[in-house]
């Protein structure tokens, strides 16, 4: 359920975004502040809707990632302790 919200309030969020861009323009001509903080607000929800539908499986590439560095560290830390 709140997944459903989550992805509904990301989309609107971007929709009225885009919108109001349209009407009222980029801030290309405002300076490089507004330009950045204009990018941000546009990749935030982009970046929210990637992980609600990449963290669905727990098998997705970055979890898998973040174990195997996990398992990596934790094989170095025990070889380190070997040597003693």
């Amino acid at each position: 359920m709140f997944r459903i919200i989550a992805i509904s309030l990301n989309i609107l969020f971007l929709v009225l975004f885009v919108w109001i861009s349209i009407e009222e323009g980029t801030p290309i001509d405002e300076g490089i502040e507004f330009l950045f903080l204009w990018l941000l607000l546009i990749a935030t929800p982009l970046f929210n809707l990637c992980y609600i539908f990449l963290a669905n499986s727990k098998d997705n590439w970055f979890s898998l990632f973040l174990k195997r560095k996990a398992l990596e560290e934790k094989k170095k830390i025990e070889e380190l302790l070997n040597k003693k």
